[in-house]
C-alpha cells in the first residue's frame, strides 16, 4: 500500500540521521501498534535493524550478533552479553557510521532490562565523539514513557529527538479508502468510524480484496479466524498488565457513552476514588482516553471519550459478547452492529465534522471545542474569538433525511444559552447534515447567514 501523509516525519528523521554523522543522536519512535512505525524507519534510513522479540537473552544476543556479521564490514565477534554487545556499536561507529533501529525496544524490559543502564552508560561515556544514530521504538506507550520519560530510569534525558506517531488524520484516510474503491462518503465515515486512521487496517482490506463494509467487519472482526477478532484485547493487555480487567471495565462503559466520573462509576462499580486513578492512566500514560471540557465551562464538567476508534469499536460491540464470539454466533453479533451503527457513527462524525469547521474559521480563535451545561443543552460546534469578541456555533447532523428549517432554528435559539459578551459579540454560525438540506432550510440559512454544508460540501474543504 502507498506511504501516506508522512512526509514530516520522514525529513526528520534523515535531518537527524544527517546530525548523527558529526555526534550521537537518539530518537525514541513510540505509536499504537499497526500505525506504521517500522514502515516510517524503513523508508527513512539504512540502518542495522533489530526486533527485539521476547525470547531468552542468550538467544536474541545470539540472533543480534548474527545479524551485524551480515550486516557490518570486517570483523564481529560473538558476543557473551549485552555490555559487549553495546559496546561494539558505538566503537564500530567511531568509525563507521551507522544508524541502528530496535524495533520493540521496550521488551528489554522482559528480556534483560539491564540493557536500558548499559545503554546510558556507553551513551554517557561516547554521544558527543560517535557518530551512530540509535533508533528505539516501542508500540507499547506506557512501557516506552517509563523508560524514556520516567526520571528514575535510566535513559531519562538522554533522547535529542522523539516522535510519538499518531493514526492519519480522516483527510488521509478517506484518500486511502478512495484508493482502495470505496467511493461513497457514508461508507468511507463508516471505515474511519471503525478502524480510524490505522494504515495497517486498511492494508489487510487490500490484502483479502473486501469491498463492502460487511465483508470487512465479518472478515476482519467476526468469522472464527479473523485477523482482528483478538487484536484490542491483546494489545491492552500487554499495555495493562494484571490490572487489565478494571481498565476494561473503564473502557466498556465510556465506548458505551458514559463519559463523566460519576456516570462511569455508578455502571462500573468502582468507587470514583479508586476510578480516579484509571483514568488518569488511561489519558496520561496509555494516550487510549481523552477528557474534553466544554467551551466556556469549568474542568468538573468534563467527559471520557476514547481517542481510538478501533479500541472504542471493541468495546461497544466485541467485548460486551465475547459469550456469542465463543460460541461462533457471528450473525447475532453482526445484527447488533447493523442496529446500533448509526448512533456509533454520530459522534465520529461531529469530530470530522468539527475539525474541517476549524480549519476554515472567519476569525482567529482563541478557543474551540463544543458546548454544553448541567442541563443537557448541546452545541456541537462552539469556536471563541476576541478582540473584536466573535462566536462560531455549528451542529452537526449524521442523519438520512433531509434538515428542514426548525432544525436551523434550533440552533439560532441555543445562541441565548451561550452566556459569552452577548450585548457585543458577532455571531457566525454553522450547521453540517450527512444528508442535505430541504429547499427552504437552504432559503432560510440564506437568510439567516447560516452556513450550511452536506457530506459534499464538507469534505470539499479537505481539498
Amino acid at each position: 500500500m502507498e506511504f501516506y501523509n508522512r512526509n514530516k516525519e520522514l525529513q526528520a528523521i534523515k535531518d537527524l540521521a544527517d546530525l548523527s554523522k558529526k555526534h550521537a543522536h537518539m530518537l525514541v519512535l513510540f505509536g499504537r501498534r499497526r500505525v506504521g512505525k517500522t514502515r516510517l524507519v524503513m523508508e527513512s534510513l539504512d540502518s542495522v535493524y533489530f526486533f527485539v522479540g521476547k525470547k531468552t537473552s542468550p538467544l536474541l544476543l545470539r540472533e543480534f550478533s548474527d545479524i551485524l556479521k551480515n550486516e557490518l564490514t570486517g570483523f564481529v565477534p560473538d558476543f557473551s552479553n549485552w555490555d559487549d554487545f553495546v559496546r561494539f556499536l558505538f566503537a564500530y561507529s567511531q568509525e563507521h557510521h551507522i544508524s541502528v533501529v530496535f524495533d520493540e525496544f521496550q521488551n528489554f524490559e522482559y528480556v534483560d532490562p539491564a540493557i536500558f543502564s548499559i545503554f546510558q552508560k556507553y551513551w554517557d561515556m561516547h554521544h558527543n565523539n560517535t557518530p551512530i544514530l540509535l533508533v528505539f521504538v516501542g508500540s507499547y506507550i506506557g512501557l516506552m514513557k517509563k523508560i524514556f520519560i520516567n526520571a528514575k530510569e535510566p535513559l531519562y534525558g538522554r533522547a535529542t529527538a522523539r516522535i510519538d506517531l499518531k493514526p492519519l488524520s480522516y483527510k488521509y484516510t478517506r484518500q486511502v479508502c478512495k484508493d482502495l474503491g470505496f467511493t461513497q462518503e457514508d461508507d468511507i465515515v463508516t471505515l474511519y468510524s471503525t478502524f480510524g486512521g490505522v494504515p495497517r487496517y486498511y492494508q489487510l482490506i487490500a490484502d483479502y480484496g473486501l469491498t463492502t463494509y460487511e465483508d470487512v467487519i465479518r472478515t476482519l472482526l467476526l468469522s472464527e479466524n479473523a485477523v482482528l477478532k483478538d487484536e484490542v484485547r491483546q494489545i491492552l493487555i500487554s499495555e495493562f498488565g494484571n490490572n487489565y480487567t478494571t481498565y476494561f471495565s473503564v473502557l466498556e462503559a465510556i465506548s458505551s457513552g458514559k463519559g463523566t466520573l460519576k456516570e462511569i462509576s455508578d455502571i462500573t462499580g468502582i468507587e470514583m476514588k479508586s476510578l480516579s486513578r484509571y483514568l488518569h492512566d488511561l489519558v496520561n500514560t496509555f494516550e487510549i482516553v481523552e477528557r474534553r471540557g466544554p467551551v466556556l465551562k469549568g474542568t468538573k464538567m468534563g467527559r471520557y471519550v476514547i481517542k481510538d476508534q478501533m479500541i472504542r469499536f471493541w468495546f461497544r460491540f466485541i467485548n460486551p459478547n465475547l459469550s456469542f464470539i465463543e460460541s461462533g454466533k457471528y450473525d447475532l453479533i453482526f445484527e447488533k452492529v447493523k442496529a446500533s451503527l448509526q448512533s456509533f457513527i454520530g459522534p465520529v462524525f461531529e469530530d470530522i465534522a468539527r475539525d474541517i469547521v476549524f480549519e476554515g474559521l472567519p476569525f482567529p480563535p482563541v478557543k474551540m471545542g463544543a458546548w454544553w451545561n448541567r442541563r443537557g443543552d448541546e452545541i456541537d460546534i462552539a469556536v471563541l474569538g476576541e478582540k473584536p469578541y466573535m462566536i462560531l456555533l455549528g451542529e452537526v447532523k449524521w442523519n438520512s433525511r433531509l434538515l428542514g428549517v426548525q432544525e436551523i432554528k434550533k440552533l439560532l435559539d441555543k445562541r441565548a444559552l451561550v452566556d459569552w459578551y452577548n450585548d457585543v459579540r458577532k455571531e457566525h454560525f454553522v450547521m453540517v447534515s450527512k444528508a442535505g438540506f430541504t429547499y427552504a432550510a437552504r432559503r432560510f440559512m440564506d437568510e439567516e447567514g447560516v452556513v450550511g454544508m452536506d457530506m459534499n460540501e464538507l469534505v470539499e474543504r479537505l481539498s
